[in-house]
Order: structure tokens, then sequence, then C-alpha cells
């Protein structure tokens, strides 16, 4: 291990975590003397990895950072990081599974595992999922914040699909609720009759829920014996993809 390297990478992390810090707290953080300190803020500074707030006199992250982080984010296929887990999923429960993002105010499906089951799967690749009705557009919907709930309910059509869909807004409210305090999502015959869906959401590198992996199958078969059995091993793959994309949850 490079030593200098290494107590670099550290007083970013201190920055990332304390906001600011002076020489003088840099070096306790550190174990080291304040020259010392001071020679590693000052290398990173020369690369805009830091700043020098010129009030405090105090170091801050630097903008190079946002620049790095943009890449990542540009080059993150998060697609490709959630296929195999997908299919992992899928094969353990036997069950048809898709991977849901949150964009321009839609849920579209990104990505979907078929099962080998002789049933017809709605879902289909590119399809926008309704907030009101399909788990994993309920599942997004009720973690995002409450402006953006309130904004995209505001001329929000409630299309009735069957006899068990939500029709209003205050009975959506209520559901969402139910979905933040459970952890997941269900859709019991909301959108098809005969068809139970499941959904729980994914945490991206801002801790925010912008995608859900969501499950469904015959009614019968997601049935309230096995219920929990899916929802923890939907959970368990949610995490690892959360983890996956940079979620520190």
């Amino acid at each position: 291990m490079i030593q200098s390297l290494d107590r670099g990478i550290q007083v970013l992390l201190i920055l990332a975590e304390k906001n600011s810090a002076g020489v003088t707290e840099l070096a306790e953080a550190l174990g080291v003397d304040k020259s010392t300190a001071s020679r590693l803020v000052e290398t990173l500074r020369a690369h805009d990895m830091v700043r020098l707030d010129p009030e405090t006199k105090k170091y801050r992250l630097g903008f190079r950072i946002l620049h790095l982080g943009e890449s990542l984010k540009n080059n993150l296929n998060v697609i490709a990081i959630a296929r195999p887990m997908l299919m992992e999923l899928s094969g353990k429960i036997s069950e048809s599974v898709h991977f849901c993002a949150f964009n321009n105010n839609n849920v579209y499906v990104m990505d979907q595992v078929r099962s080998n089951k002789n049933y017809s799967l709605s879902a289909t690749v590119g399809m926008i999922e309704p907030f009101h009705c399909s788990s994993v557009g309920k599942c997004i919907l009720a973690f995002r914040r409450p402006e953006t709930i309130s904004a995209l309910l505001e001329n929000y059509t409630f299309t009735k699909y069957t006899e068990h869909t939500i029709t209003t807004k205050e009975a959506l409210l209520e559901n969402l609720e139910r979905i933040r305090s459970l952890g997941y999502a269900v859709d019991d015959e909301e959108m098809a009759l005969g068809v139970r869906c499941l959904a729980v959401p994914v945490y991206d590198y801002r801790n925010s829920v912008r995608y859900s992996i969501g499950v469904s199958g015959p009614k019968g078969t997601i049935n309230h014996a096995n219920m929990e059995t899916y929802i923890r091993r939907m959970v368990e793959t949610t995490r690892k993809l959360s983890a996956s994309i940079g979620s520190t949850r």
C-alpha cells in the first residue's frame, strides 16, 4: 500500500463525512503532523479535489469530485449490473422478475426475466407501469418526495383495470403509506384478474428510490403462504443491487 495515496484518500473521505475540516483537524484524524496534513491537502487542491474556504480557512471537497461522480454515473450501466441478479432471483423463486426505473415522471420496465411457467405476462420491456395499480409503480411512487408525489398525482387519471383497482387519490395515498411501512408493494389483481405482483425498492447512489424489482405470477402461485419467502428473497436481491450502484443504506 502506498502510504501517501492512502492518506490522500482518507482526507477525501473525512471531508465527505464532515463537510469541512482544517489542517489541525485533519492531522489529528490521520495521526500525522500538521505539515504532513498540509502537504496532502495542498496536493489534492492542486488537482481541484479539495478547495480552501477563504473565510473559515477550512478545506472542502473540490469541484473535480463532481466531475468524477458524473463520469461514474454516466458509465454505470444499471441494467447490466441488475441482469444477473434478476436471473438469480427468478431461478430461486421460479417466477417472472422485472426491473423498473423512474424517468421523465413515469415508471418504465427496463428489463425482465420470464419464468418457464405457462401463463401470459403483461409486462414488456419499454412499457409504462401505472403509479396507482402496478406494484412497481406504487413502490417507486411511495418513496418519492411528498412534493413529487403531489405533483405527479395533481391531474392523474385513475384508469380502472379491474374491480380491485385503486381509483381515488385518497385510497392511493393510504396505500403508499402502507408500502412505506412494510417496505414492499403489492398489486393484488389490480391490473389483471388472477395475477398478483410484488415489488421492492432499489436505492441508488443518492440513497433515493429510482428503481424497483417486481415479481409477478398467478395469484394461486404467489399466495399468502409463500409471499413472505418471496419478499425475503427480493429484499436480499435489492440490497445487493442497491449496494452495487452506490447506495449506503
